[in-house]
């Protein structure tokens, strides 16, 4: 069994298996990433470098979802 570490992911504990990229945190909780920004430790992560973002042991990570206007 892989090691695990928690993050806090909006305000609630998350457990990922160790070594998990930002990218691989979306596609766990069931998020496409297309619609979020992803804030870790209050730093904007882009889309283009969320696989090589390596989450560490209580990392505090924000999802922002867009909502689209009218």
């Amino acid at each position: 069994m892989s090691q695990m570490i928690t993050i806090e992911l909006n305000g609630q504990q998350q457990p990922l298996p160790t070594g998990s990229a930002v990218s691989d945190m979306l596609s766990i909780i069931g998020s496409d990433g297309k619609s979020v920004a992803v804030l870790v430790n209050q730093q904007i992560i882009r889309p283009e470098n969320r696989p090589a973002r390596i989450l560490q042991e209580g990392d505090q990570v924000e999802l922002l979802i867009f909502a689209g206007g009218g």
